[in-house]
């Protein structure tokens, strides 16, 4: 959930003035009322004196750092409005003005087909690379750390910052260097950018397996997941299916949307799915589940791993709340937060948190995560390879070619809804 608006911060017309009178120019007033966050409240001592501090160092920095072109006074603010925003989270960012066009995200992804996640002070650790994608044509393999990407160090960057630098046009060039577990030096690849498909649920990610219990595996959340989850589910009700199995690992999430569209396939109309928050606790919106047809009878069990996260935790979190779902697998990421976009008149733009989403029983997801019902953890390595089989095999408990590994959480989900489905009936249901 993003809200773009124009705004001249407080803090940066501080600076501004500040910056001013430290050059000895005079400041003009300004009409507060040309200041659109006004609810912003600044002390005005404690501002002045951490401010003088910056500038006192930027100062510094140009009468004596080594190279004069990297201390001009807007490569300096720059710098320091990035390590601002870094310093809050992960998800929080500024990124200077730029001339290019945006690229208009679609079903074709323009980029090289790996799935990773990115810690706050760390590479890009890729979890998974996309069935005939580049980066899967190329060797890039489960556990890579990526630390460069087009000779840009990424160790201080945000996760939606590290996409955004390995998206790009079709056709267009993009060079990585990587840390690989056994390798003393790093490894250069270079790429060209290809469009490829990945729906977020797809037919083959739909299967019945014994005991008439169904398989769906939902890959992310995206525009059209909840009509591909309608489907599914009518496909396995023409099959007699009396128990589902849900998959979210490996989920990183999406459109808030499309998860409150699955949670309310479960939930009878306006059971609540989640709550978002912000600073202002009089200030709190309520997502309720949505009039659709529903399925609130069928046994569920959700798997979950370390990988699930966003838009999976508010489903897991949500049908677990409601007991709806058992939950089998291990803890999810824990991110659970809204971000807004504020562009800067004439300047860069700034990404922060500004609210974070509660489960119906109230409680947060972000930086906790779910847990499962069930705890059935893996080690990494053995997360690494179940990753790569679930993007090419999902629904498949048993090894069948050399290289793949028994899914135990899948056979303990598909036992623990055997026995589900067979007390329902021991009682007459």
């Amino acid at each position: 959930m993003f809200v773009k608006i124009m705004i001249r911060p407080v803090l940066i017309i501080s600076i501004f003035m500040l910056l001013l009178a430290a050059r000895g120019e005079k400041v003009k007033k300004i009409n507060p009322t040309a200041v659109k966050e006004s609810s912003v409240k600044v002390d005005d001592t404690e501002a002045y004196d951490n401010l003088r501090r910056l500038v006192t160092v930027m100062k510094l920095l140009q009468k004596l750092y080594v190279d004069e072109d990297k201390v001009t006074m807007k490569k300096l603010v720059d710098g320091a409005l990035k390590g601002m925003l870094h310093e809050l989270d992960p998800y929080s960012s500024y990124e200077p003005l730029r001339k290019k066009k945006k690229i208009k995200s679609n079903s074709k992804l323009l980029g090289i087909g790996i799935m990773g996640m990115k810690s706050k002070r760390s590479g890009f650790k890729v979890i998974c690379t996309l069935k005939n994608s580049p980066a899967e044509k190329a060797g890039i393999k489960l556990g890579d750390i990526i630390i460069k990407i087009n000779d840009k160090a990424i160790s201080s960057l945000t996760y939606e910052q590290c996409k955004s630098l390995l998206r790009g046009k079709a056709g267009t060039k993009l060079k990585i260097e990587l840390l690989r577990s056994g390798k003393s030096n790093p490894l250069i690849f270079k790429f060209s950018r290809e469009p490829f498909s990945r729906r977020s649920l797809a037919l083959e990610d739909v299967k019945m397996l014994k005991n008439h219990i169904g398989y769906i595996r939902i890959k992310s959340f995206a525009k059209k997941t909840v009509f591909y989850l309608d489907q599914a589910l009518k496909m396995l009700a023409k099959k007699k299916c009396q128990g589902i199995i849900l998959d979210l690992r490996n989920n990183p999430g999406g459109l808030v949307k499309a998860a409150v569209g699955v949670c309310s396939r479960f939930l009878n109309d306006k059971k609540l799915v989640i709550t978002i928050q912000g600073r202002d606790p009089t200030k709190i919106q309520k997502v309720f589940a949505e009039h659709c047809k529903k399925y609130t009878k069928i046994p569920m069990i959700i798997l979950i791993n370390r990988f699930s996260a966003s838009a999976s935790e508010i489903v897991a979190g949500c049908l677990k709340d409601h007991k709806r779902a058992l939950l089998i697998g291990s803890k999810t990421f824990g991110k659970g937060s809204v971000q807004r976009v504020c562009k800067i008149k004439g300047d860069g733009t700034l990404r922060f948190t500004v609210a974070k989403y509660y489960t119906p029983a109230h409680n947060i997801i972000h930086g906790k995560g779910i847990e499962p019902n069930i705890k059935m953890p893996l080690s990494l390595k053995n997360r690494l390879i179940l990753a790569q089989q679930l993007e090419r095999a999902p629904g498949i408990m048993r090894p069948k070619k050399k290289g793949m590994i028994a899914d135990v959480q899948l056979l303990r989900a598909e036992q623990v809804m055997t026995k589900v489905l067979k007390d329902f009936h021991g009682k007459g249901k």
